[in-house]
């Protein structure tokens, strides 16, 4: 059901420091916008006025930067929505601050923050693990920066798996890539998930209501009938040669047109064989190359909209589109990107990027 909203009703965003709510943080806003996608690491930008009165002095000048609220490294947290509707949206610590200034305006300050993963993003290291899942990466991982973590994706066991001279987080993004598996933290926790097992809200976007603006695109660009991996199995000394084809598409889908199917109809069956992946079994072999034609499937359709503000709607939401023609609307749409913004003129907005396997009928 399509989610109802009162007509009037405030979203400004609140703010807290260091678990202290900041009152004066919200009154000073001039802009929020807070980033996410499938990668992790979300990113707050968020700019102040910076000038008004100081404790103590009879004339206004700059504030908020002598460090005693906003501050590097000080944990920001930020509340978004209208109503019972309001949850938190972010907590993250800052790594930015700029001043701006000019003749015809009031100073601001820019302060940015990212979220936990930041820690991984800054710790660079070369290693290697042996006899390991990808399940197992994450949590040796996320112990090692003080989070708890939940892996929920399947996978082979690597003999040898080599971090070089990656930061944690780069290495984390490309294993889950290799299997077609998401990152996100929350609550403390470093979550990798495959797609189908990953949480999220649902929610209904209706055109002229709820959904303000969209482009919708069904594309045949880069659908393939079938993605092969080869290489060689030095312990039975045989060649391995995998593919993955409509089975895994079918599943992505859900019983719908998806992306080979017509790809097929108009052009014929085209095919796409991996050259750089190293599989050392069948088994690795068959999980790279089911996973490179899940990511191909997935983006048959794609969506950019912008919604009225709805802090429910985030990266791994599942939405309804509804008055957008029969060939794009309905079920099946999983969120890979957000962007909340508010500003004194727009309001709260959410700005989305969506995906989806497969079309409806046409016109």
């Amino acid at each position: 059901m399509p989610q109802e909203q009162a007509l009037l009703s405030n979203t400004r965003p609140s703010f807290s420091v260091d678990g202290q709510v900041q009152a004066a943080l919200e009154r000073d806003l001039v802009r929020l916008q807070l980033d996410e996608d499938l990668h992790g690491l979300m990113q707050l930008q968020v700019r102040f006025i910076a000038s008004g009165p100081r404790p103590g002095e009879a004339q206004e000048g700059l504030i908020w930067l002598d460090g005693r609220v906003i501050d590097f490294g000080k944990l920001l947290t930020v509340a978004i929505g209208a109503g019972a509707g309001q949850a938190s949206l972010f907590g993250g610590k800052v790594s930015a601050l700029e001043l701006s200034m000019g003749d015809a305006s009031d100073p601001e300050l820019l302060c940015l923050a990212e979220d936990p993963l930041m820690d991984l993003r800054l710790t660079r290291r070369s290693r290697t693990y042996e006899n390991v899942t990808d399940a197992d990466l994450v949590r040796a991982i996320a112990a090692e920066h003080g989070l708890q973590a939940q892996a929920d994706l399947d996978g082979p066991t690597w003999p040898m798996v080599q971090q070089w001279n990656q930061s944690d987080l780069a290495f984390l993004r490309e294993r889950t890539r290799r299997l077609a598996a998401e990152i996100w933290v929350a609550n403390n926790t470093l979550h990798v998930a495959s797609r189908d097992r990953r949480p999220g809200t649902q929610l209904t976007l209706i055109k002229g209501s709820t959904l303000r603006e969209v482009r919708l695109r069904a594309d045949l660009a880069h659908q393939r009938s079938f993605v092969a991996v080869g290489g060689f199995d030095d312990t039975e000394q045989d060649a391995i040669d995998e593919q993955a084809g409509a089975e895994a598409m079918f599943s992505e889908a859900q019983g719908g047109l998806h992306g080979g199917t017509v790809l097929g109809l108009a052009f014929g069956e085209r095919g796409s064989r991996r050259v750089l992946d190293v599989p050392l079994d069948d088994a690795q072999a068959k999980a790279l190359a089911r996973a490179a034609l899940q990511q191909r499937v997935r983006r048959f359709v794609t969506v950019s909209g912008v919604s009225s503000g709805h802090a429910e709607l985030r990266v791994g939401s599942r939405l309804r589109l509804e008055r957008v023609s029969p060939l794009f609307e309905g079920d099946g749409y999983y969120v890979t990107r957000t962007s909340h913004r508010y500003d004194a003129v727009g309001g709260y907005r959410t700005h989305f990027e969506a995906e989806r396997a497969w079309i409806g009928a046409s016109l």
